[in-house]
């Protein structure tokens, strides 16, 4: 009879850690107009600030970084530190919102660059941000976000402890999005410009107060009935939009001449129910629209929606000269054609 030993396994483990360490800073140009004395390529430095374990600044160039650039503002981000092999970082340059939030259209991103300097020629061109509602009493303000990858180390692990793992974001908007789309529970029928909807009452009446104020009235028949909503002044498509704003606080991908048609009864909806964020969410995109040949239908859309900004911007166009003699041309044309046309 032979008797086998069985020998303890030695188990052991390691991780390899590639840290990042990441700051922010905001920088407010206060008094713009004066800064645009500043010749092309000169800039004006930042007060200094230290992310990562480093100090930075960032140089504003009003004029631009080179007479290529001479219309745009460009942003520079500079490692103030003397680290002889650089720093592994990226950033992004961000113009910020009345709300301080940042402006997809102005952002600039740098990823994974080594150096003692990096930036943007064209964060924004000057004509553009000065038309826009984003410059407020002769200010505006830029953020940098700033990312330091850190020196890559390596660390034993006990594997007697358990880790639970990074926590994934939110996705409390892919399934509200979901129930939207499957009417799962739906409780509510919209009956739109020929087009069933299935919604959730409770869903809907926590987003507004003015479907909570008219919802929560609202009885079923029986147990296995749903309430039904005709709804007269809005099309099928823009009520589309609008429930899915609704169910996940997005708006749908819509090309820029069904944008055009869309956001103006997307802003008489949200006022109606009371929904601020959609109005500015639509304000903010009606603001890309404003140009010669639309700023005085816009205006007055403006005017009568009680849209402050949207105004705002359009004003701002029509400061610049040249902008307020084209807009009073195209009037003018368009004023002789319908003369002719109905003289």
């Amino acid at each position: 009879m032979t008797t086998k030993s069985y020998g303890r396994v030695s188990r052991s483990a390691s991780a390899i850690l590639a840290l990042t360490e990441s700051g922010q800073h905001l920088l407010k140009i206060d008094g713009y107009s004066h800064t645009k004395d500043v010749p092309t390529g000169s800039n004006i430095k930042s007060q200094p600030f230290r992310v990562g374990g480093h100090n930075w600044c960032i140089l504003y160039y009003p004029n631009g970084l080179s007479s290529a650039c001479s219309d745009y503002i460009s942003m520079f981000l500079r490692l103030e530190s003397n680290v002889p092999q650089g720093v592994r970082a990226k950033h992004t340059f961000s113009l910020l919102d009345r709300e301080g939030k940042p402006v997809l259209y102005f952002t600039t991103e740098t990823r994974h660059t080594t150096g003692i300097g990096w930036g943007t020629t064209s964060l924004i061109r000057r004509d553009e941000l000065e038309r826009s509602q984003h410059l407020q009493d002769n200010c505006f303000t830029v953020v940098c976000d700033v990312t330091v990858m850190k020196e890559i180390q390596t660390k034993s692990i006990d594997l007697g402890k358990t880790s639970v793992g990074p926590v994934p974001p939110s996705d409390l908007h892919r399934h509200l999005g979901r129930l939207l789309e499957t009417g799962e529970g739906a409780d509510v029928t919209f009956e739109v410009d020929g087009t069933t909807f299935m919604a959730h009452r409770c869903v809907l009446m926590a987003r507004s107060p003015v479907l909570h104020a008219e919802l929560s009235g609202l009885t079923r028949k029986s147990a296995a009935a749903t309430i039904v909503v005709r709804i007269e002044d809005m099309e099928a498509h823009d009520f589309e939009a609008l429930l899915r704003y609704i169910y996940t606080d997005s708006l749908p991908d819509m090309k820029q001449g069904e944008a055009a048609a869309m956001l103006p009864d997307l802003v008489a909806a949200a006022n109606r129910l009371q929904m601020e964020r959609l109005r500015l969410l639509c304000e903010e995109k009606l603001c890309e629209f404003v140009n010669a040949r639309t700023v005085a239908i816009i205006l007055a859309f403006a005017r009568d929606h009680h849209c402050h900004g949207l105004k705002e911007a359009c004003l701002q166009f029509l400061n610049d000269q040249e902008n307020l003699r084209e807009a009073v041309t195209i009037l003018e044309d368009l004023i002789a054609k319908l003369a002719t046309s109905t003289g």
